[in-house]
């Protein structure tokens, strides 16, 4: 499955390369929407160069997450809601390689996950993440500051100040084993990983 998503990843990151490698007009702004692991976004960016682009951004999700993570030997629904804005730069290192981009920002929001035991629906546990300063790092490829439609895809790590994890009050007998194990959980650390597929009309 790995190796399918990693080709995939790959073809269509050759794709888009090969679709905006032709000459265009350069776009002082741009307009778009961006989907990710923590919901759909829209933002706006202005180049202040062919190399610079800043971009402010906001976004959310409500709803079920993909992931059913296993504690004390349960298996636990995620039910998840973000709300977040943004303000982000990207750069173009390399003069005939504008598709290159390596990004930098900073996030204010919140995370907040609701975790049910698929076998005992009245056994929950919170782990939010509350309104702190997020920073993030990545790369992308993609999104060139040309006139027209603009792909790009987006890859780094968002760094947080690390969850809240607690039980919830109607929860009568919480299971400090999976409070801990939740706490341990790469997938409610300090540090989240982050994909995203951006469309765009720059202008």
């Amino acid at each position: 499955m790995k190796k399918t998503i990693l080709f995939l990843i790959t073809v269509f990151t050759i794709t888009l390369v090969n679709a905006q490698n032709k000459t265009k007009e350069f776009a002082n702004y741009s307009v778009g929407v961006s989907v990710s692991p923590f919901g759909g976004s829209l933002g706006f960016g202005y180049n202040l160069s062919s190399k610079t682009t800043f971009q402010a951004a906001i976004g959310g999700f409500n709803g079920s997450a993909p992931i059913s993570p296993k504690y004390a030997g349960n298996d636990f629904d995620v039910e998840s809601s973000s709300s977040w804005v943004g303000m982000f730069i990207n750069h173009r290192p390399f003069e005939d390689s504008d598709w290159f981009r390596l990004g930098t920002g900073f996030g204010v929001g919140k995370i907040q996950n609701e975790l049910t035991n698929s076998n005992n629906a009245s056994d929950i546990y919170h782990a939010n993440y509350g309104g702190n300063i997020v920073a993030y790092v990545g790369v992308g490829v993609g999104s060139r500051p040309v006139k027209g439609l603009q792909f790009g895809f987006d890859l780094g790590v968002l760094s947080t100040g690390g969850p809240s994890v607690f039980a919830d009050r109607d929860n009568s007998s919480p299971n400090n084993t999976v409070l801990n194990e939740i706490e341990d959980d790469s997938f409610f650390g300090s540090l989240l990983p982050n994909a995203q597929l951006n469309i765009s009309w720059g202008f």
